[in-house]
Protein backbone atom coordinates (compact mmCIF):
# COMPACT_ATOMS: atom_id res chain seq x y z
CA UNK A 1 0.00 0.00 0.00
CA UNK A 2 1.32 3.40 -1.00
CA UNK A 3 0.14 6.42 0.99
CA UNK A 4 0.61 10.00 -0.16
CA UNK A 5 0.10 12.69 2.46
CA UNK A 6 -0.54 16.21 1.21
CA UNK A 7 -1.25 19.03 3.66
CA UNK A 8 -3.06 21.64 1.56
CA UNK A 9 -3.71 23.72 4.69
CA UNK A 10 0.00 24.33 5.28
CA UNK A 11 1.06 24.16 1.64
CA UNK A 12 -1.94 25.19 -0.47
CA UNK A 13 -2.01 24.90 -4.24
CA UNK A 14 -2.10 28.21 -6.07
CA UNK A 15 -5.60 29.53 -6.72
CA UNK A 16 -6.96 29.21 -10.22
CA UNK A 17 -6.56 32.37 -12.29
CA UNK A 18 -7.47 33.51 -15.76
CA UNK A 19 -4.03 32.45 -16.98
CA UNK A 20 -4.53 29.01 -15.40
CA UNK A 21 -7.90 28.57 -17.18
CA UNK A 22 -6.39 29.68 -20.48
CA UNK A 23 -3.53 27.19 -20.05
CA UNK A 24 -5.85 24.33 -19.04
CA UNK A 25 -8.10 24.87 -22.08
CA UNK A 26 -5.14 25.18 -24.46
CA UNK A 27 -4.34 21.82 -26.11
CA UNK A 28 -1.25 20.29 -24.49
CA UNK A 29 0.83 20.43 -27.68
CA UNK A 30 0.12 24.18 -28.02
CA UNK A 31 1.08 25.18 -24.45
CA UNK A 32 4.13 27.34 -24.03
CA UNK A 33 6.59 27.09 -21.12
CA UNK A 34 4.69 29.60 -18.98
CA UNK A 35 1.46 27.62 -19.41
CA UNK A 36 3.20 24.37 -18.45
CA UNK A 37 4.61 26.10 -15.36
CA UNK A 38 1.19 27.45 -14.36
CA UNK A 39 -0.28 23.93 -14.59
CA UNK A 40 2.62 22.07 -12.93
CA UNK A 41 1.03 21.85 -9.48
CA UNK A 42 -2.32 20.89 -10.97
CA UNK A 43 -0.63 18.19 -13.07
CA UNK A 44 0.97 16.73 -9.93
CA UNK A 45 -2.31 16.82 -7.98
CA UNK A 46 -4.25 15.21 -10.83
CA UNK A 47 -1.60 12.47 -11.20
CA UNK A 48 -1.89 11.70 -7.47
CA UNK A 49 -5.67 11.58 -7.73
CA UNK A 50 -5.65 9.31 -10.77
CA UNK A 51 -3.25 6.92 -9.01
CA UNK A 52 -5.38 6.80 -5.84
CA UNK A 53 -7.92 4.16 -4.94
CA UNK A 54 -9.09 5.97 -1.79
CA UNK A 55 -8.96 9.71 -1.17
CA UNK A 56 -9.17 10.75 2.48
CA UNK A 57 -9.87 14.48 2.71
CA UNK A 58 -9.60 16.27 6.02
CA UNK A 59 -11.87 19.27 5.51
CA UNK A 60 -12.69 21.42 8.53
CA UNK A 61 -15.67 23.75 8.40
CA UNK A 62 -14.66 27.40 8.03
CA UNK A 63 -17.64 29.76 8.06
CA UNK A 64 -20.02 27.00 6.92
CA UNK A 65 -17.89 25.74 4.01
CA UNK A 66 -14.50 24.24 3.19
CA UNK A 67 -11.35 26.33 3.73
CA UNK A 68 -10.02 28.35 0.79
CA UNK A 69 -6.95 26.10 0.62
CA UNK A 70 -9.13 23.04 0.03
CA UNK A 71 -11.20 24.92 -2.54
CA UNK A 72 -7.94 25.69 -4.36
CA UNK A 73 -7.18 21.95 -4.32
CA UNK A 74 -10.60 21.19 -5.83
CA UNK A 75 -10.10 23.86 -8.50
CA UNK A 76 -6.74 22.30 -9.41
CA UNK A 77 -8.05 18.73 -9.76
CA UNK A 78 -11.19 19.54 -11.74
CA UNK A 79 -9.31 19.65 -15.05
CA UNK A 80 -10.66 19.60 -18.56
CA UNK A 81 -9.22 16.66 -20.48
CA UNK A 82 -7.78 15.14 -17.30
CA UNK A 83 -10.64 14.56 -14.86
CA UNK A 84 -13.63 15.72 -16.92
CA UNK A 85 -14.32 15.81 -20.62
CA UNK A 86 -15.75 18.75 -22.54
CA UNK A 87 -17.04 18.93 -26.08
CA UNK A 88 -19.41 21.79 -26.90
CA UNK A 89 -20.63 19.91 -30.00
CA UNK A 90 -21.78 16.96 -27.88
CA UNK A 91 -25.59 16.92 -27.91
CA UNK A 92 -27.31 17.11 -24.54
CA UNK A 93 -24.36 17.09 -22.17
CA UNK A 94 -21.09 18.73 -23.19
CA UNK A 95 -19.37 17.67 -19.91
CA UNK A 96 -18.69 14.16 -18.60
CA UNK A 97 -16.59 12.63 -15.81
CA UNK A 98 -13.35 10.93 -16.79
CA UNK A 99 -12.76 9.09 -13.49
CA UNK A 100 -16.10 7.28 -13.41
CA UNK A 101 -16.19 3.50 -13.02
CA UNK A 102 -12.63 3.33 -11.73
CA UNK A 103 -13.68 2.28 -8.23
CA UNK A 104 -12.26 5.38 -6.55
CA UNK A 105 -13.68 6.17 -3.13
CA UNK A 106 -13.76 9.36 -1.08
CA UNK A 107 -13.74 9.74 2.70
CA UNK A 108 -14.41 13.23 4.08
CA UNK A 109 -13.22 13.83 7.65
CA UNK A 110 -14.51 17.11 9.02
CA UNK A 111 -14.53 19.13 12.21
CA UNK A 112 -17.00 21.78 13.26
CA UNK A 113 -16.93 24.29 16.07
CA UNK A 114 -20.69 24.20 16.61
CA UNK A 115 -23.07 21.24 16.51
CA UNK A 116 -26.27 20.21 14.73
CA UNK A 117 -25.01 20.21 11.13
CA UNK A 118 -26.06 16.66 10.19
CA UNK A 119 -29.11 16.13 7.96
CA UNK A 120 -32.32 16.81 9.88
CA UNK A 121 -30.55 18.60 12.73
CA UNK A 122 -30.92 22.20 13.94
CA UNK A 123 -28.57 23.97 11.49
CA UNK A 124 -28.09 21.36 8.77
CA UNK A 125 -28.95 23.96 6.12
CA UNK A 126 -25.73 25.84 7.01
CA UNK A 127 -23.41 22.89 6.33
CA UNK A 128 -21.81 23.44 2.93
CA UNK A 129 -18.74 21.28 3.53
CA UNK A 130 -19.62 17.69 2.66
CA UNK A 131 -22.13 18.55 -0.07
CA UNK A 132 -19.72 20.84 -1.92
CA UNK A 133 -16.84 18.35 -1.69
CA UNK A 134 -19.04 15.43 -2.81
CA UNK A 135 -20.41 17.51 -5.69
CA UNK A 136 -16.94 18.37 -7.02
CA UNK A 137 -15.70 14.78 -6.77
CA UNK A 138 -18.91 13.37 -8.31
CA UNK A 139 -18.48 15.78 -11.22
CA UNK A 140 -15.20 14.06 -12.10
CA UNK A 141 -16.63 10.59 -11.49
CA UNK A 142 -15.90 9.76 -7.84
CA UNK A 143 -19.35 9.11 -6.44
CA UNK A 144 -18.81 6.59 -3.64
CA UNK A 145 -18.19 8.57 -0.45
CA UNK A 146 -18.41 8.57 3.32
CA UNK A 147 -18.20 11.42 5.78
CA UNK A 148 -17.27 11.48 9.44
CA UNK A 149 -17.35 14.66 11.50
CA UNK A 150 -16.41 15.88 14.96
CA UNK A 151 -18.59 18.63 16.41
CA UNK A 152 -18.57 20.85 19.54
CA UNK A 153 -14.91 21.81 18.97
CA UNK A 154 -15.46 25.38 20.22
CA UNK A 155 -17.10 24.14 23.42
CA UNK A 156 -14.08 22.15 24.64
CA UNK A 157 -16.09 20.12 27.15
CA UNK A 158 -17.35 16.54 27.48
CA UNK A 159 -19.51 17.00 24.37
CA UNK A 160 -16.47 17.35 22.12
CA UNK A 161 -14.93 14.26 23.75
CA UNK A 162 -18.14 12.31 23.10
CA UNK A 163 -18.21 13.57 19.52
CA UNK A 164 -14.60 12.48 19.00
CA UNK A 165 -15.40 9.01 20.36
CA UNK A 166 -18.46 8.75 18.10
CA UNK A 167 -16.41 9.89 15.07
CA UNK A 168 -13.66 7.37 15.83
CA UNK A 169 -16.25 4.57 15.87
CA UNK A 170 -17.71 5.82 12.59
CA UNK A 171 -14.22 6.01 11.06
CA UNK A 172 -13.54 2.42 12.15
CA UNK A 173 -16.74 1.32 10.37
CA UNK A 174 -15.68 3.17 7.21
CA UNK A 175 -12.24 1.48 7.32
CA UNK A 176 -13.91 -1.93 7.71
CA UNK A 177 -16.16 -1.24 4.73
CA UNK A 178 -13.28 0.04 2.60
CA UNK A 179 -11.17 -2.99 3.54
CA UNK A 180 -13.97 -5.41 2.65
CA UNK A 181 -14.53 -3.75 -0.71
CA UNK A 182 -10.88 -3.16 -1.67
CA UNK A 183 -9.58 -4.84 -4.84
CA UNK A 184 -6.73 -6.47 -2.85
CA UNK A 185 -9.13 -7.91 -0.30
CA UNK A 186 -11.42 -9.27 -3.02
CA UNK A 187 -8.48 -10.75 -4.93
CA UNK A 188 -7.25 -12.59 -1.81
CA UNK A 189 -10.68 -13.71 -0.64
CA UNK A 190 -11.53 -17.39 -1.03
CA UNK A 191 -13.85 -18.16 -3.90
CA UNK A 192 -17.45 -18.88 -2.98
CA UNK A 193 -18.48 -22.50 -3.32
Amino acid sequence: MNVIYRDVGSNPPPPVSGDWVRAAFTPKRARDASMREILATSDALVAELIAADVIVAGVPMYNFGPPAQFKAYIDNIVRVGKTFGFDRSRIGEPYWPLLAEQGKRLVILSSRGDYGYEQGERIADRNHVEASVRTAFAYIGITQSWNVAVEYDEFGDERVLASIAKAEQAADRVVEELTRSSPCHRANAPAAA
